[in-house]
């Protein structure tokens, strides 16, 4: 089958509570998948009860925080690729009860598209069970729970691959990395990692996912071309 690797530590306690403060001052939005083609050819986004996480886009201020840039030089480094192929972080919020259901990365219609089809996720858990924020972390950082100044995913939030049998569970500062096409034709789509997030079932789940294209993606979402 294809692989799946989780990396350990690919993430500090300071990257990762960057990140989740970054997310929220973007502002956290209702998920969206990709819907119906525009006369333009361009897409919809559409909400749906398969999907029920928040998510913001780190673009903008966000994408040119310094420890952003850090960690994009990370994935970078660890997967060979240049930033420029990856789609802006896209910053994950999952309450109780939130899932995505089982779906895949790859998107047919990105093979008529400059950058190609995504051939590569880095999904980065940003928290876990065993995690609480510093008693002295501003408010103003955790505003979507002031009354608790508490990160944790308790239960639940698992990635699971229900082709591969497997499911990785949330683990603060690790990366999750599997390919979303065939070696032998990386323009096909491979079927083995169709992939959920499982539902929450106690606290809150924050992640980060990297999309990685065959070809140069920022250049061409410059150009409104994506």
């Amino acid at each position: 089958g294809p692989w799946v690797v989780t990396l350990e530590n690919f993430l500090t306690d300071e990257e990762c509570d960057r990140l989740i403060q970054l997310g929220g001052e973007a502002g956290y939005e209702i998920s969206r998948d990709v819907g119906k083609r525009n006369f333009d050819g361009s897409y919809d986004g559409y909400k749906n009860t398969r999907r029920t996480s928040t998510n913001a886009w780190c673009a903008d201020g966000c994408f040119k925080d310094n420890t952003t840039q850090t960690v994009l030089k990370k994935i970078e480094n660890v997967t060979g690729i240049p930033d420029q192929n990856s789609e802006f972080l896209q910053l994950l919020r999952y309450e109780p009860g939130q899932f995505y259901g089982t779906h895949h990365d790859y998107i047919p219609h990105h093979l008529e598209r400059q950058e190609g089809v995504r051939i590569l996720t880095v999904f980065l858990y940003l928290n876990d069970g065993s995690h609480v924020d510093h008693p002295g972390l501003s408010i103003n950082l955790c505003y979507d729970f002031p009354q608790l100044i508490h990160r944790s995913v308790d239960a639940g939030g698992g990635t699971d691959f229900p082709t591969l049998g497997i499911t990785v569970q949330p683990k603060r500062g690790s990366a999750l990395i599997w390919p979303s096409v065939l070696d032998e034709d990386p323009n096909a789509k491979d079927e083995r990692t169709s992939h959920q997030a499982l539902p929450v079932k106690a606290g809150i789940k924050y992640g980060a996912n990297a999309w990685i294209h065959q070809r140069d993606f920022k250049e061409v979402f410059e150009r409104g071309c994506h």
